[in-house]
């Protein structure tokens, strides 16, 4: 019951924020709804929202859950953990370059406490399931997916999400393709990071 309270609690908290965060779509109107959606930040928390319904279902009925429901929630622990850690980055290196980073509370909440949160969630809720090694590879297939699809869209919408996948910006698809390089390297650091800690005793229920 406590795991289930604390879910519906953060559960709450993420929704709520990615409501706040639409703001600028359905209330001011000072941003466009397919470039606000086409941030791997907003893609990663609905994902992270859906999976966390899907496993309170289980939770609720006290089903232990099976290996698939595992192994999505550590990929979705994955690109939360990325999506905040790229963000931070990019904070930093704005803050280094002399520039003024405004973060709202919900863009804190969605990229810092619900990551945070993520890792807890499947650190210390009792899993079913030590995952395979090889669910650390399916981690690209969303990141390849989203990436295709934002560089196509951003030659034909002149916009791009994030500075580091806009070839004009970075001079060229040559420093595009570097950085897709150092983030895809990143991204299967996490996962396997995240696979590994479904290993230890505190991610599986005692009886396995």
């Amino acid at each position: 019951m406590f795991f289930l309270i604390v879910r519906v609690t953060f559960l709450v908290t993420a929704v709520s924020a990615l409501i706040s965060r639409a703001d600028c779509v359905f209330a001011t109107g000072t941003c466009l709804a397919a470039n606000l959606f086409s941030y791997f930040t907003i893609h990663s928390n609905i994902i992270f929202v859906l999976v966390l319904m899907i496993a309170m279902y289980y939770g609720a009925l006290s089903i232990h859950e099976p290996e698939w429901l595992t192994a999505v929630r550590a990929l979705t622990t994955t690109y939360m953990i990325v999506s905040g850690v790229t963000f931070g980055a990019l904070m930093i290196n704005a803050e280094l370059m002399g520039h003024l980073f405004l973060v709202p509370l919900s863009g804190k909440v969605l990229h810092f406490v619900l990551p945070s949160y993520a890792l807890l969630d499947f650190l210390f809720v009792p899993a079913r399931h030590r995952l395979h090694w090889s669910v650390g590879w399916l981690s690209m297939i969303f990141p390849l997916i989203w990436t295709v699809f934002t560089l196509v869209r951003g030659q034909l919408a002149d916009w791009y999400p994030y500075f580091f996948l806009d070839p004009n910006l970075v001079g060229g698809y040559q420093v595009v393709s570097i950085y897709a390089v150092i983030l895809a390297a990143f991204i299967l650091l996490v996962s396997f990071m995240v696979v590994a800690s479904s290993r230890l005793p505190i991610a599986r229920l005692p009886d396995e």
